[in-house]
């Protein structure tokens, strides 16, 4: 038979849990969920592709050109004085602008025009002097012959060139330089020669009619 209950708990029936027990009980279940998601969480947004090997770094050139660095003493430097810059010593008269009908072409830089002699009398050639003074190297142009319209294109202009120096007594030495005979049928021609320890250079012009130019464009020289 059953033993019939005394209304007393058993020694054996397990007690329920005291108030202070449930509190320890719910933190340590919250430290333990704590702990499974920050082990959980790097593992799911980790990429799971390999990182790749760095790229090796590249050094890209920059547009801006350096700054020019100044001339240290005894340098030249390469400059470029136009002679449309320097005052004629002789002969400014003989310059003249150029032509209309070649006037705003881009192809014509720093114009230098010479005009042809009559041809009458002793006006065979007219010359322009420009001073050096030792300071310069090389002459250099392009040379084309102009005539207005109407006159034989097969019409010759000659260019010629003369560099004067000065000798310690006082004396001149004249030395020629190559020049050039063009006519407007034919390409511009390049005129290029030295002038190193020049004092002075003389540009001459002679021509087949009396109304034609000389025309140099890019007329300069270089330290």
């Amino acid at each position: 038979m059953t033993e019939p209950s005394t209304g007393t708990d058993s020694p054996r029936r397990r007690r329920g849990l005291t108030p202070g027990e449930k509190t320890g009980a719910a933190i340590g279940l919250a430290s333990l969920l704590v702990a499974v998601l920050a082990w959980q969480w790097p593992r799911q947004s980790q990429d799971p592709r390999p990182t790749p090997p760095p790229t090796p770094s590249r050094v890209t050139a920059s547009a801006t050109a350096p700054a020019s660095t100044p001339a240290t003493p005894g340098s030249v430097a390469p400059d470029r004085t136009y002679l449309d810059a320097l005052t004629p010593e002789t002969g400014a008269g003989y310059l003249r602008p150029l032509p209309r009908a070649l006037a705003g072409r881009t192809d014509l830089p720093k114009p230098v025009v010479l005009s042809c002699p009559s041809n009458d009398g002793a006006d065979r050639a007219r010359s322009v002097s420009y001073p050096l003074k030792r300071r310069y190297l090389d002459f250099s142009a392009t040379f084309r012959a102009w005539y207005p319209p109407g006159q034989d294109p097969e019409s010759a202009v000659r260019i010629s060139a003369v560099v004067t120096i000065k000798q310690p007594d006082d004396t001149l030495t004249r030395q020629p330089r190559p020049g050039r005979t063009t006519t407007m049928s034919r390409p511009a021609e390049s005129l290029s020669f030295s002038v190193e320890g020049a004092d002075l250079l003389t540009l001459t012009v002679e021509c087949d009619l009396g109304e034609g130019l000389a025309v140099l464009t890019d007329a300069g020289l270089t330290r």
